[in-house]
């Protein structure tokens, strides 16, 4: 049986194929207009190099299908999502609960100021209909209802809700989504529900439609009889009816950072940086003894959130970049040229500069080897579209002006490594740098050397990392509820009651519940006191006071990637040689990844995966491990 794990992201959509003793990386690009085309497409593409002769018999021998995306990431970022209305308490229409400003941070984004409503607290049906009339005659067709105080009590919410869904019928008048902040992130605190179910409500049509449509093609079309399971930002999988859109922002490069978080535990590293270049986008995370660094707030794409979160920082910076002259300098993005019609040495119409047509002109990426050569990048159109937005306006060759541009890039990927650094309370040279992602090894070594790092990591499937991480992850459901006022006996029944929800989610998903671990926490009003342990009793001995919050985290094991050596090459020598200012004489060696595994090799050099390219610059030692992992290290 196989396993199939699919990322999908701004340009490029990742699948890993695990199982019967081999694993299979497939990249197909990315389809914006809709992303369940490229899911398939990873599907069909792994149907044909494993053998079948069409979707269903393959189908028919997969066990799991995993699925981590920045379908939501990208709503957010680009700012596409849906037009919302908001009820509140009245009284804070502006400040959303918060005295930091916070409403003023979301409205102008997520919402506008008008499209916000405030209810008084005896509010009768009346008012309500009459705050939802004004609402609706505005253009909006999303509602989210977040009270004060609703954490302990939601009924008033929930009445809402009821209220809309039957004056308001599908069959109807077309119903109305409403969404009660409550049931979306259970929080003491009102203005952290409020923005985690604005940043919910905004993404979710995006989000469902994709989700929903892939499912229903793999089981409806192709007969496949299981559940598509949707990675979630805190590192687990769950089915597409236990997924709130919120779960599921930044799922894609989170499995990225589990992947380097077990890869350092393996090798020992204690404190890691992990930089993940794709097409669209740079990421930055850390890992620290082989967990993944977490804090207690953090934003999203500006939004700031008080939630136990990854500490995660982006920058709109990746190959498809788009590369300009400005003020003297060079400027890259924050748009990007995508898929289509990508780059200039796509030769698909794409007009602009952009980072890979910069890597292409510096000899660094070859134009006849790119995705394994089923695409042949014309360097030609390359270097014109350089020289025309870039160099010409600062006086400078093609090949210089690509030198600026990769430069930059460069420059703003170490920013983003040294502000995850120092956010984790680290000197950045004292960390270990792993990079991974389409474009991540072509940065690793000069992005470590402006952080003044002197060990780093590449792997073997580092340009599908994040599916990776996917492939080695398993079911986690995460319950919480209020306990505030109750009894001990009290707060062990409704915990009862967690694990009795639990159970019953894990059976609708096909798994045995009896095969899943569970893990308490209860959290006191006091100082943020927490309490953790294997049962819910043990959790609450650790409080001084009575808990606000009880927390159960039920994990059930999936099937998991089992990385194979690589079948080494006998030939060790170097296939061959790319014109490229970096190498010690105007070239580079290139070998071929099958001649590297058991072996150290001095850079600077280019590595040739099929779908991969490392770059290792001068002053760089590399060593690669049996299973294909590879170890930098600064030589002088």
């Amino acid at each position: 049986m196989y396993n199939v794990d699919i990322d999908t992201g701004g340009t490029m959509t990742d699948g890993l194929v695990s199982g019967d003793g081999t694993v299979v990386a497939l990249k197909v690009e990315t389809t914006p207009h809709d992303v369940t085309i490229a899911f398939v497409e990873i599907l069909d593409a792994a149907r044909s190099r494993l053998g079948f002769g069409d979707l269903r018999s393959f189908l028919d021998q997969v066990e799991v299908i995993r699925w981590s995306s920045t379908i939501t990431s990208n709503v957010l970022a680009q700012r596409t999502g849906a037009k919302l209305g908001l009820l509140v308490s009245a009284g804070h229409e502006k400040d959303l609960y918060a005295a930091d400003g916070l409403g003023s941070r979301v409205t102008g984004t997520l919402i506008d100021a008008g499209d916000i409503s405030g209810l008084a607290d005896d509010a009768d049906d009346a008012a309500v209909r009459q705050a939802v009339k004004a609402l609706l005659d505005k253009g909006i067709r999303r509602i989210t209802i977040s009270l004060k105080g609703a954490f302990a009590d939601n009924a008033a919410e929930l009445a809402i809700v009821d209220m809309l869904a039957a004056d308001y019928p599908d069959h109807f008048l077309g119903s109305i989504p409403a969404l009660a902040a409550s049931e979306i992130v259970r929080r003491p605190d009102d203005a952290t529900r409020t923005v985690a179910a604005l940043i919910n409500a905004y993404v979710h049509p995006a989000l469902a439609t994709s989700l929903y449509r892939a499912e229903e093609i793999v089981r409806e079309e192709h007969g496949w009889r299981g559940n598509v399971l949707i990675g979630h930002v805190l590192g687990g999988m769950a089915r597409i009816g236990k997924t709130k859109a919120f779960d599921t922002i930044e799922s894609g490069p989170v499995f990225g950072t589990h992947a380097c978080a077990a890869a350092a535990a393996r090798h020992g590293d204690a404190r890691v940086i992990a930089v993940d270049v794709g097409g669209t986008t740079a990421k930055a995370s850390a890992v620290e003894n082989g967990r993944v660094v977490m804090r207690p707030s953090g934003d999203f794409f500006g939004i700031p959130l008080e939630l136990d979160l990854p500490l995660l920082h982006s920058i709109a910076l990746g190959g498809g970049s788009v590369a300009r002259a400005a003020d003297g300098r060079v400027v890259l993005g924050p748009d990007s040229m995508g898929a289509a019609p990508g780059p200039a040495c796509y030769g698909l119409g794409g007009r602009n500069a952009t980072v890979t047509d910069a890597l292409v002109v510096y000899g660094i990426v070859s134009p006849t080897a790119f995705l394994g050569g089923r695409r042949v990048l014309d360097i030609d159109r390359a270097r014109a579209a350089i020289d025309t937005h870039v160099g010409a306006a600062l006086g400078l060759s093609a090949a210089a002006a690509a030198r600026a541009i990769v430069d930059a890039a460069y420059d703003q990927v170490a920013g983003l490594a040294a502000r995850a650094a120092r956010e984790a309370g680290w000197d950045p040279a004292e960390t270990t740098l792993y990079a991974y992602g389409g474009n991540g090894p072509l940065f690793i070594t000069p992005v470590a050397e402006r952080l003044g790092v002197a060990t780093a990591r590449m792997f073997r499937f580092g340009n599908v990392y994040s599916a990776y991480g996917s492939a080695i992850s398993d079911v986690v459901h995460v319950y919480e509820s209020a306990t505030s006022g109750m009894t001990r006996e009290g707060v062990l029944s409704r915990c009862a009651e967690l694990i009795d929800e639990a159970f019953r989610d894990l059976r609708g998903e096909g798994f045995d519940p009896a095969g899943a671990a569970h893990s308490w926490e209860a959290r006191s009003a006091v100082a943020a006191e927490h309490g953790a342990g294997p049962d819910p009793a043990a959790a609450l001995d650790w409080l001084d006071t009575e808990p606000v919050l009880v927390r159960l985290t039920a994990r059930f094991p999936l099937p998991t990637l089992e990385q194979p050596t690589v079948d080494k090459s006998r030939d060790r020598a170097p296939s061959g040689s790319r014109t490229s200012p970096l190498g010690k004489d105007g070239t580079m060696p290139v070998y071929q990844f099958a001649a590297l595994p058991d072996s150290t090799t001095q850079g600077p050099l280019l590595v040739d995966g099929g779908t991969f390219t490392w770059l290792v610059t001068d002053g760089w030692s590399l060593s690669v491990d049996p299973r294909g992992d590879a170890s930098l290290r600064a030589s002088r």
